[in-house]
């Protein structure tokens, strides 16, 4: 069977990309043992995507409406589509097509809701966490067993990570954004227990080629307390495997629901403590000892960080549980089987 995988007009489909980006890669790879695959990449800011040794052919678009026609020529059995469910218009009437939901409705960037609830019955549908699933049928007036769940699988570095080393970091590797929570971080770092405490936050702006006004804003925010600091992304796996492995306990203090929440299952998986919000996936994504918190409670953000840091539970069992659902063999079968029902 031809699949063509489609990536959104945000990011090109290669490892420089983002989360959706890196983890539809691995979903590529997956398929690839048993289908023929073919990337659909936009070009945004006109950076065509840079594809690895091993990855599948790539079709590079100059802009949207050239899917349809790349789609005709490729003659694909399957299109397998991300956050854009009103992209199915595009894809030839001979194709089956899915879509798979990484983020909230705000995401998918739709116009008319009318007519994607009308069309929803005709695509196979999934998400990246039973959380999304559920807001996801939800959104489009669908029967909540019409939406799969795809779990993503993680990146096989954190499979085998560096032994623990932890300091008194409290690391922040998620994009430099205030839905991430810097602030509210920055606002704990302020508090007196944590004054010997490093507070490192990736400086990290991708999708975007340059920083926006928010970016150089928290950049400046950062810079103004005293035991923060920036750190430059890590351009693999294997590097922020080691960031994990010395941080005293990672922080995803999201401010708004996410899909899932890869950089918590990466930290589980390399043994660190992790300290999450409870919106969205996040809960899906965070394992006991593990402590998932409610959003905006600034004091039980900071209590929960002092306990991640000195805190001795044991971290093998969150980490047996990202193991055994998230490894490319796990998420990969999940995926395949989810394909074979999404073309019968």
């Amino acid at each position: 069977m031809r699949i063509a995988i489609v990536g959104t007009e945000l990011c090109a489909l290669d490892r420089r990309g983002g989360g959706l980006e890196r983890a539809v890669l691995r979903w590529a790879g997956a398929l690839a043992s048993e289908h023929e695959v073919v990337l659909v990449s936009h070009a945004p800011g006109g950076r065509p995507p840079k594809p690895d040794r091993g990855d599948p052919d790539t079709v590079v678009l100059e802009r949207t409406a050239d899917l349809g026609p790349a789609l005709r020529d490729l003659a694909p059995d399957l299109v397998h589509l991300q956050n854009r469910p009103q992209w199915a218009r595009h894809c030839p009437s001979s194709a089956a097509v899915a879509v798979t939901f990484h983020n909230y409705p705000a995401a998918w960037k739709v116009r008319s809701w009318p007519t994607i609830r009308a069309g929803a019955g005709a695509v196979a549908l999934s998400a990246v966490s039973r959380a999304l699933a559920e807001a996801a049928a939800d959104t489009l007036g669908v029967a909540p067993e019409r939406v799969a769940v795809t779990p993503p699988s993680i990146d096989p570095a954190y499979l085998d990570p560096p032994p623990r080393c932890a300091g008194a970091v409290v690391l922040s590797p998620n994009r430099l954004l205030r839905k991430k929570g810097v602030l509210d971080l920055l606002e704990v770092a302020g508090r007196g227990p944590f004054s010997d405490v490093q507070f490192a936050f990736a400086d990290l702006v991708s999708p975007w080629v340059r920083p926006t006004a928010e970016h150089r804003a928290l950049r400046a925010a950062v810079d103004a307390v005293p035991n923060a600091v920036l750190f430059p992304p890590p351009s693999t796996a294997a590097g922020l495997a080691a960031r994990y492995a010395a941080a005293g306990v990672v922080a995803c203090a999201v401010r708004e629901p996410e899909g899932l929440g890869l950089v918590a299952l990466e930290a589980q998986a390399c043994r660190a403590p992790l300290v999450s919000t409870d919106l969205g996936g996040l809960r899906e994504a965070t394992f006991p000892p593990n402590r998932c918190i409610p959003a905006d409670d600034p004091d039980a953000l900071a209590d929960a960080l002092l306990d991640g840091l000195t805190s001795t539970a044991d971290r093998e069992r969150p980490r047996h549980e990202v193991v055994a659902r998230f490894s490319p063999a796990a998420a990969g079968e999940r995926l395949l089987r989810w394909v074979a029902e999404a073309v019968r």
